[in-house]
């Protein structure tokens, strides 16, 4: 089977760096050759700017998670924009770079908050539930019964059962051929002018909804 031919997922981080769980995260996916999308949390990004520095070396994508983690809906579209705009401030002082896609806090989006954002907002279609379970077994269960071709999987490298199970998840993967890439590599083309993505078979496209398999 070839690259091309087989099956390729999107990993995706947030919450992230914690200087005691994402060093783990990065060696983990470098000894599998993968690729994934950190969403990183502003205040934690500047508190750990060498992490940033180190995901961008290696060629992982970066997503917006907001500055301080609040529920975009529960705030005014000022406010929103605001956490947003500190997160891409203090990413690009970092890394020299601007993230080019938006993780919203729980996931939770409303169609006019979307609408003014030029990225994506990039959701999921399985979630491992680290946030919830803090147990490896269940993590790796979740992630095994669930995964299927062009998913995008939620999981967080600042907590210590993910920075366990994932060399577990990732030798599982590597055994049944699944490739590992960013978010934009996954979506291909569409992703630039995509509005909010759930997976690759899932991608809501500025002004239509696309489903193209």
């Amino acid at each position: 089977m070839s690259k091309n031919e087989a099956p390729h997922i999107a990993l995706t981080f947030d919450d992230g760096p914690n200087p005691d769980t994402t060093p783990h995260i990065l060696a983990a996916l470098a000894a599998y050759h993968a690729q994934a999308s950190f969403m990183l949390w502003g205040e934690h990004a500047a508190a750990a700017p060498d992490l940033v520095r180190q995901e961008v070396a290696v060629g992982h994508a970066l997503g917006n998670h907001t500055d301080t983690h609040p529920n975009l809906t529960e705030l005014s579209a000022d406010a929103a924009n605001a956490e947003l705009n500190r997160t891409d401030a203090a990413i690009k002082a970092i890394s020299g770079q601007v993230p080019i896609m938006i993780r919203p806090p729980y996931g939770a989006y409303t169609k006019d908050l979307v609408a003014h954002w030029t990225r994506p907002a990039v959701i999921w279609r399985v979630d491992s539930e680290d946030w919830k379970s803090h147990d490896p077994e269940s993590i790796f269960t979740r992630v095994k019964t669930q995964i299927q071709d062009g998913d995008i999987v939620l999981m967080h490298d600042a907590l210590a059962a993910t920075a366990q199970v994932l060399p577990r998840v990732l030798q599982y993967l590597h055994d049944h051929s699944f490739q590992l890439v960013t978010v934009p590599d996954l979506i291909g083309p569409r992703f630039t002018h995509a509005q909010v993505i759930h997976s690759r078979t899932d991608v809501t496209m500025r002004n239509r909804e696309d489903k193209e398999q």
